[in-house]
Order: C-alpha cells, then structure tokens, then sequence
C-alpha cells in the first residue's frame, strides 16, 4: 500500500506512520473489549492462551455481525450477548444430557430446564446407554456394561446374562428356544 516514503507537511512523519496512527484505535478497542469479559485463563501452554484469545475475538466479531442483521434488536450489552451466546452454543449437549437418567439429583435438577418435549426428539434416536457395574461381578472384576435386567433394571455383563433366541416363527407362536 506504501510504496513511497511520502512525508505529512503539518506533522513531519511519513504516510505509513500516519495511516498506522489512525487505525490503531481498533486494535486499542478490541483488547480493551478483550480483558472486560474474557474466556482467558492461567496457563502454560502458549497453544491454549492462543485459544482463548482467539475465542475472545471470536466474541465480539459474532456481537458485531449479529448486531448489523439484527438492527432493531441489536445488543448493546456484551456480556448478555456473550451469555445468550454460549447457551446457545452449549444446548444441543445440553438436551442430551438432560435425558440421562443416572445424573446426582442437583445436575438433573439444573438440566430440567434444557429437556426437549417428547415430540421435538428424533424417532430414530437411540435412548442414552447408561453405563454401570456389573451386579453379579461386583467389583472382582469390575465389569462395565450398558446391558440391564428388564424385570429390576441391574446392569449385567454377557457372562451372567440369560440369553433368550427366537426365531420370528417361534416368537409368534409363545415358544422359545434357548
């Protein structure tokens, strides 16, 4: 852009100098913007402090594109933009994980809030697999399994489960083959 080393009469400093000088407020503002609300944390790791501030700039590029299509319902407050933001970042694990049913109490009760109505949720959707100790094994063996006891809902492993095979035939007609 500067290929020649124009000097400025009034102030004696060269065009590059100049132009630097007039556009260096919206690096200013943007690290201003920066530490008021920032996802930063201490670390170590230069990879992960590059993280952060990528994250923070990413904040206010999102703020600054959204409030330009979104004229008459722009966000004048970062901090609640950045909120509605991350939420709706967050909401599709969110919903996911308020299907859990093996959760602590006080974490069900926070993701109540996040359950989608039974209509909104894919029929092919699989039901969570919850994942637990096998009853029988105990922690001898310290087996994992998602397969549970229909009648009282234990986990159990492949070992101590009770395998029922029919074929379709067989099914219909009350019989079964083990």
């Amino acid at each position: 852009m500067h290929d020649d080393s124009e000097i400025n009469s009034e102030t004696k400093k060269t065009e590059i100098i100049m132009d630097y000088n007039s556009n260096k407020g919206g690096v200013d503002t943007v690290d201003k913007m920066c530490s008021t609300y920032s996802v930063s944390r201490r670390t170590r790791r230069w990879q992960l402090a590059i993280f952060f501030q990528l994250l923070n700039i990413a904040g206010i590029n999102s703020q600054i594109l959204y409030n330009a299509k979104h004229i008459n319902e722009a966000q004048k407050f970062r901090i609640l933009f950045l909120k509605e933001l991350s939420i709706s970042l967050m909401k599709p694990h969110l919903e996911e994980r308020a299907e859990i049913k093996a959760l602590p109490p006080d974490i069900r009760l926070f993701l109540s809030r996040y359950k989608r109505p039974q209509e909104e949720r894919l029929e092919d959707e699989p039901p969570a697999k919850i994942r637990g100790r096998c009853f029988s094994c105990g922690r001898q063996k310290n087996r994992v399994t998602t397969m549970r006891c229909h009648v009282c809902n234990r986990s159990v492993c492949k070992e101590h489960a009770n395998t029922v095979i029919t074929c379709p035939e067989c099914n219909n007609d009350g019989r079964h083959h083990t």
